[in-house]
């Protein structure tokens, strides 16, 4: 809010997110506050909640999109760099911690 503009309204905001998109935003924030230095495995799921609003609040749709993209390919088992791949794939399993599927 503005400093000069008083508060009107809160929103409450419910996004549906496929798992990609999930791991893309979580790993955007993630990686940007710890910049690889803890495992995604020791993320709590606090952090994993709030580094995907981080993301969400703060990045385009088409950007996310891009970036989830990129975060498939990465996880996948031919994916050419071993450590890059790893850590992608303990980004999956915090957002598989924090977010369980939902039907």
């Amino acid at each position: 809010v503005d400093p000069y503009d008083e508060p009107h309204a809160v929103l409450d905001l419910r996004v549906r997110l496929s798992r990609d998109l999930l791991a893309a935003a979580v790993e955007d924030a993630g990686t940007g506050y710890y910049d690889r230095e803890k495992d995604p495995d020791e993320w709590t799921v606090e952090e994993v909640r709030a580094f995907a609003i981080m993301t969400i609040a703060s990045t385009s749709s088409l950007e996310l999109q891009q970036n989830a993209v990129l975060m498939a390919q990465m996880a996948e088992p031919d994916f050419h760099e071993t450590d890059t791949r790893e850590y992608v794939l303990a980004v999956y399993r915090a957002v598989d911690r924090a977010f369980p599927k939902t039907v």
